[in-house]
């Protein structure tokens, strides 16, 4: 069986739906990844017969209407109560008319939405504004200006592929040479497969080598290894180049999230709520990756990221603060990306640390902030200028402590202790294995017992209100 792209939804289909699709493809001579896009889309990636739009009644994989289902000699009530292999019969037959013509995914999703445009170009006009069909449409108006073509229409179904730009592919394999071949060298190293070295020995050549870098890149990311540059790859390719982040669906993500499970930064609880679906549990476990691995944790998947996450070879880009521990005379701000802070003297004489330190706390509050934007840490005593004593503490002299309140649940800017029921344990141990994962020698008093027990704090008296935290 042939590739086909992880569209949003696959993993509700069965072995035997997926190989009935690329069976039928090739009776309408069409790609069978413009098949099972359209369902994707059509059903909203639940791939269900009974799949049906409120406005409309349409029903099914295509949402069939009441006259194309009866024009196929069915009703869509009776389609509603088919499997969906069973379905898949009447999707072909609704299809046949149009065999061999559909080698786009516009004219393929046209044959369903609005057949008479098949054929017609991408700036054709389907729908104007006051219509009712526009109004049953309305949501493909990409541009809002009471007018849906073509290209707009078949915008949504065709990024489903992780691409938008599918029409014009060309299938490379073993054999193949030319600057098409040299970019997808290219690309094989930039993900980790292939060295600049092993490239110089066939620049622009599809031979054994390259082909066996892409059958290891098309296992990782689960599909068939045939070792042809087909549109899925191409799709995969395109989608990881094009940033894969929040809001990215289908195609990679669910390889990307089966490795953050395999690597214990997801649960497959986690996963099961969205498979397929970059929502914010992905986005999470992603930027702990990134931080353990000491990437840029930006939450998205880069090159890098993706060679750490598949245990390719990999340069990292280190995100650990840089400065020196020589002289305690810098000031942090007193507010910024991720951070506030409290009982703050003025210029903040309370807040003076060594540049390593500062940097690092700068650091670690913005990733923070892209773990959790809606509540800012909040720091308070750190060192006077140049060290020395400092009234109140026995410590807070060498420019490398610095306290913090815990988290709370209603996430104000204010002071809570460990007893109180405002007290928020479960994002402030996050902020403790956080704080630990990016600084493996930092020293944390705070009384919470289950911290404690952990070996993630000490106890010491006076520390139920607030973090000690000293800096390696």
């Amino acid at each position: 069986m042939p590739n086909l792209v992880n569209v949003p939804g696959t993993e509700n289909t069965t072995e035997e739906f997926r190989k009935k699709v690329v069976e039928i493809a090739k009776n309408l001579k069409i790609d069978p990844n413009f098949l099972m896009a359209i369902m994707s889309f059509e059903t909203g990636a639940t791939f269900s017969p009974k799949a049906k739009n409120a406005q409309s009644g349409a029903t099914g994989l295509i949402q069939f209407m009441k006259k194309t289902a009866e024009g196929l000699g069915t009703t869509i009530v009776k389609l509603a109560k088919m499997s969906a292999e069973d379905q898949l019969d009447f999707v072909e037959a609704h299809f046949k008319p149009f065999k061999g013509k559909l080698k786009t995914i516009e004219d393929a999703y046209m044959a369903v939405l609005y057949p008479k445009a098949v054929g017609k170009g991408s700036d054709f006009v389907l729908f104007k504004k006051g219509t009712v069909n526009y109004k049953q449409n309305s949501g493909l108006d990409l541009n809002g200006d009471g007018e849906i073509t073509v290209a707009e229409a078949a915008h949504k179904v065709a990024i489903r592929l992780g691409t938008a730009n599918v029409n014009k592919t060309v299938e490379l394999k073993k054999g193949d040479k030319g600057a098409v071949v040299e970019s997808l060298q290219d690309e094989l190293i930039d993900l980790g497969y292939m060295t600049l070295e092993q490239k110089k020995t066939g620049v622009g050549i599809f031979g054994p080598k390259t082909e066996k870098f892409l059958q290891a890149f098309q296992k990782d990311i689960l599909l068939n290894e045939t070792g042809i540059y087909d549109l899925p790859t191409q799709a995969a390719i395109r989608q990881i180049n094009e940033r894969v982040k929040k809001g990215s669906t289908g195609g990679v993500v669910q390889p990307v999230q089966d490795k953050l499970v395999k690597a214990g930064f997801l649960t497959q609880d986690q996963m099961n709520t969205g498979i397929g679906m970059f929502g914010p549990k992905t986005q999470t476990a992603l930027i702990q990756f990134q931080i353990k691995n000491e990437l840029e944790p930006n939450g998205i998947l880069t090159d890098e990221t993706f060679r750490a996450l598949f245990k390719s070879p990999a340069p990292t880009v280190s995100v650990k603060p840089h400065g020196t521990d020589k002289t305690i005379d810098f000031v942090l701000p007193i507010s910024g990306e991720g951070f506030r802070t409290y009982n703050r003297e003025q210029n903040g004489a309370d807040q003076f640390g060594t540049q390593l330190t500062i940097n690092a706390i700068i650091s670690l509050a913005k990733v923070w902030f892209l773990l959790h934007p809606e509540v800012p840490l909040q720091f308070g005593d750190m060192s006077r200028r140049w060290g020395g004593a400092f009234k109140g503490h026995s410590s807070h002299k060498n420019g490398r402590d610095v306290d913090v309140r815990p988290i709370r649940k209603d996430d104000q800017m204010a002071a809570v202790t460990i007893n109180e029921a405002f007290y928020d344990a479960k994002r402030t141990e996050e902020f403790v294995k956080l704080l630990r994962s990016k600084f493996p020698g930092v020293s944390i008093l705070f009384n919470d017992p289950k911290l404690i027990a952990k070996g993630w704090t000490k106890k010491f008296a006076g520390h139920d209100n607030h973090l000690h935290i000293r800096f390696p």
